[in-house]
């Protein structure tokens, strides 16, 4: 079990749960409401929900607000959190704050999505447990586009086919490292070249990374797919789009 102190000294005794949980709502709330009272706020609370995404939720009034945290960072130290509430409060009051860089490594660490991507397939129920389709392979994608030098050697996610995309093609979680492509694509008579730029392109999201404040870089990997307007095309004419 691990030890915290809080600012004013005292050591507070995390609890755990089914995750191996090392931070309470009554830790949390603290945390949240030291950054909420340099902000205004006398009321705040804050608890751990199992989200689906990587999210937070708020409701507020003129003096209180209440937040709800996903649990995905409920392993997460006290400055990464407290980075969290300094942009969430930043932004409720209209303002603009880029994440602390203790934060962005560690919610882009390679120890948390391993720790956290189980959770999400499980909670992602419109995804298949496999990347073998009926027809298609997802793998082979993955290893033609490594074959023509458009991703990495060493490009780590996982792959799946979704149900009931509709007019998505394809979808990613750039923490979480997973990519889903809708099985509307599984299907005879695709063209190899576009089902691989439905996975390209959520690979760029990968590539690209937590946090680019624009889609240049983004926009700039696309273009490197050498069939990305005949790709697209086709796309559209299926009533699909990226």
């Amino acid at each position: 079990m691990r030890n915290r102190k809080t600012a004013e000294g005292d050591v507070f005794i995390a609890t755990f749960n089914e995750k191996n949980r090392t931070v309470s709502d009554d830790h949390l709330t603290m945390i949240f409401a030291a950054v909420g009272e340099r902000h205004g706020y006398k009321d705040v609370g804050a608890e751990f929900a199992a989200l689906e995404d990587f999210k937070v939720r708020w409701q507020r009034s003129y003096n209180w607000i209440r937040f709800t945290v996903s649990d995905y960072l409920d392993r997460a130290p006290d400055d990464v959190l407290a980075s969290l509430a300094e942009v969430l409060f930043t932004k409720i009051e209209g303002g603009d704050r880029d994440y602390d860089e203790c934060f962005v490594k560690y919610i882009t660490s390679p120890e948390l999505t391993k720790a956290n991507r189980k959770d999400f397939l499980k909670r992602k129920r419109d995804l298949s447990k496999k990347s073998i389709g009926t027809y298609h392979d997802l793998n082979d994608c993955v290893n033609r586009l490594r074959d023509e030098g458009l991703i990495p050697d060493d490009m780590n996610c996982e792959l799946r086919w979704q149900d009931g995309g509709g007019y998505k093609a394809s979808g990613c979680s750039v923490l979480q490292r997973v990519v889903w492509i809708n099985n509307v694509l599984d299907q005879k008579g695709v063209p190899e070249h576009v089902l691989d730029y439905a996975v390209y392109a959520m690979m760029c999201h990968l590539i690209a990374g937590f946090g680019n404040r624009d889609e240049f870089e983004y926009r700039r990997l696309l273009s490197f797919y050498p069939m990305k307007r005949d790709a697209e095309d086709w796309l559209e004419s299926e009533g699909l789009y990226i």
